[in-house]
């Protein structure tokens, strides 16, 4: 059941974040991040600071502000909440663009994970998004075993 969870909240969370990198030009987007899923002690884990680290917060507000741009909404100055406002206005005033910045952003997001497969040398041809997210995650799992495996054990001695 958790690991539905959070393979669910993982997948949500990819599928938000692409298209905030994808839209800001070369030169301010952020350095690559390679952790992909939050962890932390509420999830079992404790390896490493979640999806984006410290910038959490910075990154909720590109989300938003992606979001708010694709509306036409204004973002200069406004909060988090005033921006989460505005947008559950647009999409019940505006149900037809809310469904279309969905399916556009689903594009996008298959697009992202078909490049990322080919980057790891898995076949994309006829692959549903979830198919191949689920491929990504097992070679993700692999090399992180892998990498668990080559550490050296330290002997610690006894006195």
């Amino acid at each position: 059941m958790k690991r539905k969870i959070i393979g669910a909240f993982a997948a949500t969370m990819l599928l938000l974040s692409a298209p905030v990198y994808a839209a800001q030009p070369e030169e301010k987007a952020p350095a690559a991040q390679d952790n992909r899923i939050e962890d932390g002690p509420e999830h079992g884990h404790h390896h490493h600071d979640g999806m984006f680290g410290k910038n959490k917060e910075e990154h909720r507000m590109e989300k938003l502000r992606y979001m708010a741009d694709y509306f036409g909404i204004k973002t200069e100055g406004k909060t988090a909440e005033q921006l989460r406002t505005e947008l559950e206005a647009a999409k019940q005033k505006d149900k037809a663009k809310w469904e279309a910045f969905k399916t556009e952003h689903k594009a996008k997001m298959l697009e992202h994970l078909r490049q990322k497969a080919k980057e790891n040398g898995i076949a994309t041809e006829g692959k549903t998004a979830e198919q191949l997210r689920q491929e990504l995650h097992k070679l993700h799992r692999m090399h992180h075993k892998s990498d668990a495996q080559q550490e050296p054990q330290r002997d610690v001695k006894q006195g």
